[in-house]
C-alpha cells in the first residue's frame, strides 16, 4: 500500500511539474510583442512562393523598416495594401535569392560570409551604441537601464537578439547571393529569351502609362514635368527614370556654355550660325557644361511645360518648337552666379543656349511610347531581376493576416 502510495504522490507532483510548466509556457508565449503578436502568431506563416516561406515576424520587421519612410505620410488603403505586399515580397526575396543561387551552383566565400555576419553585428551594436549614448546624454546612463531599454527594443521588435542577428546576417547574404545570381547570367547568358524580355518590358511600362479609376476609366498617369523631375532624381541615383514619352514632345541636341560677357556669348553664336564652329563637335566637348550629358543619349524630349531639367526659360522652348528638323536655335541669359558658381565663374557670367531640332530615336515606336531598354544604364538588368522575380511569385500566397497588420501608418 505504501509503495503504490508513494507511486501515486510522485506521479501527481509530476504532473503538478508539468502543469505548472505549462502554465508558464502559455504565459510566456501568449505575451505580446511591439507589433501586437503573440509567440503563436509571430511563428505563424505570412506567405509563401517558390517553395520559401516567411513567418508574421519576418514579415512585420520588413514592413517595418519599409513603412518607417511614410509614417509622415498619409496613404490610401489601396497604397498600404500595395506597402505591405512588397513588404511581403521582400521577406520572401531573402529566401528565395538563396536557394535559387544554390539552385545554379553559387556559393557564398568565406570571405563574403565573414563579411555578412561582421555587417549583421555591427547593426546590432548599433542599436545597442544608440541607446548608451542617449541615456548618458540625458544622465540616466546606468548598465541595468541600457539593458532594460535594449530588451524592450527586441520586445517591440518581436525577435530576441540572437534571431534578429541571424535575420540580419541572411539579408545580408542574401544580397550577395542576388549579386551572384546577376553576374551568373552576365557570363553565361539570360535564361529570358530577347522577345520575352522587350514584351515584359514594354507590356510592364505601357500598364504605367495609365491610371485605372475606381470605375475602371482609364486616364493618363503622366503630369506636367513629371519627366525631367524624374530624370533630377535620377541623376543622383534616387530613383528609376520615368520609362515612356508621352505625346506632344519635341526632341533637340541640346549645349549649354557658360562665358565671361554678353559679347563672347554672342561671337559663340555667328561662329555656330555660320559654320565656323561645328555644332556637334561643340557638344561632345569639355566647353558643353549640359549637366546630363553623362547620363543620357541626345537627342533629348522636351515639352512645352515639361523641360526645367535643361532650362527654365519658357522662351527657350518656344524658339525649339519652332525650328525644323536640323534647323539651330540659341538663347542668351545673363545671371549673377550663385556661391556654388562663383569661384569657377566670378561675380556673374552669360550661358548661351544652343539647340537643334531632332528626331526621337529613343522610343520603339517613333516619337513617343515606351523607351528602349538601352536609353539608360541598368534597366536591362533590373528588368531582367524583375522578370525573374514575377516567375518566382507566380505560385505567391499572402496570408490575411498580412493585411491585418499595418504598423504605424495603418
Amino acid at each position: 500500500m505504501r509503495k503504490k502510495k508513494l507511486t501515486r504522490n510522485i506521479l501527481i507532483a509530476v504532473i503538478a511539474v508539468l502543469v505548472i510548466a505549462v502554465v508558464i509556457f502559455l504565459l510566456v508565449a501568449l505575451q505580446k510583442d511591439g507589433a501586437g503578436m503573440n509567440c503563436f502568431q509571430r511563428n505563424a506563416t505570412a506567405a509563401t512562393a517558390d517553395g520559401e516561406s516567411v513567418s508574421m515576424a519576418e514579415y512585420h520587421v520588413t514592413y517595418d523598416m519599409i513603412a518607417s519612410n511614410y509614417q509622415t505620410t498619409t496613404l490610401t488603403d489601396a497604397q498600404v495594401k500595395n506597402l505591405q505586399e512588397y513588404a511581403v515580397q521582400e521577406a520572401l526575396m531573402q529566401k528565395i535569392y538563396t536557394k535559387e543561387a544554390k539552385a545554379l551552383g553559387l556559393t557564398l566565400t568565406d570571405e563574403q560570409k565573414t563579411a555578412a555576419k561582421k555587417s549583421a553585428d555591427n547593426q546590432i551594436e548599433a542599436i545597442e551604441q544608440y541607446y548608451a549614448e542617449s541615456m548618458a546624454k540625458d544622465g540616466t546612463y546606468s548598465k541595468a537601464a541600457v539593458d532594460k531599454q535594449i530588451s524592450a527594443y527586441y520586445q517591440r521588435l518581436g525577435m530576441s537578439k540572437d534571431a534578429y542577428r541571424k535575420f540580419l546576417r541572411e539579408s545580408n547574404e542574401a544580397e550577395l547571393y542576388r549579386q551572384a545570381i546577376e553576374t551568373y547570367y552576365k557570363e553565361n547568358g539570360s535564361d529570358i529569351s530577347e522577345e520575352e524580355l522587350v514584351d515584359y518590358y514594354r507590356k510592364t511600362v505601357e500598364e504605367s502609362m495609365t491610371v485605372t479609376g475606381e470605375d475602371g476609366t482609364k486616364t493618363p498617369a503622366y503630369t506636367d514635368g513629371q519627366y525631367w523631375t524624374s530624370l533630377m532624381m535620377y541623376q543622383i541615383g534616387y530613383s528609376t527614370p520615368m520609362l515612356y514619352v508621352p505625346e506632344g514632345f519635341i526632341y533637340i541636341d541640346f549645349v549649354e556654355v557658360k562665358l565671361p560677357t554678353k559679347e563672347e556669348a554672342e561671337e559663340l553664336v555667328r561662329s555656330v550660325n555660320e559654320g565656323d564652329t561645328d555644332f556637334d563637335t561643340l557638344m561632345a566637348s569639355d566647353e558643353n557644361k549640359d549637366p546630363y550629358r553623362e547620363i543620357l543619349k541626345a537627342p533629348y524630349p522636351i515639352a512645352e511645360n515639361d523641360h526645367s531639367g535643361l532650362f527654365t526659360k519658357q522662351e527657350i522652348y518656344t524658339k525649339a518648337a519652332e525650328l525644323q528638323i536640323g534647323e539651330i536655335g540659341s538663347y542668351i541669359e545673363e545671371r549673377e552666379t550663385t556661391e556654388e558658381e562663383a569661384e569657377d565663374n566670378g561675380d556673374n557670367f552669360v550661358v548661351v543656349y544652343l539647340f537643334r531640332r531632332a528626331e526621337g530615336t529613343m522610343c520603339y515606336d517613333g516619337d513617343h511610347g515606351v523607351i528602349k531598354m538601352e536609353y539608360y544604364d541598368g534597366i536591362r538588368e533590373s528588368v531582367e531581376e524583375q522578370m525573374r522575380q514575377d516567375r518566382w511569385f507566380g505560385d505567391i500566397k499572402i496570408e490575411d493576416a498580412v493585411y491585418a497588420y499595418k504598423g504605424a501608418i495603418g
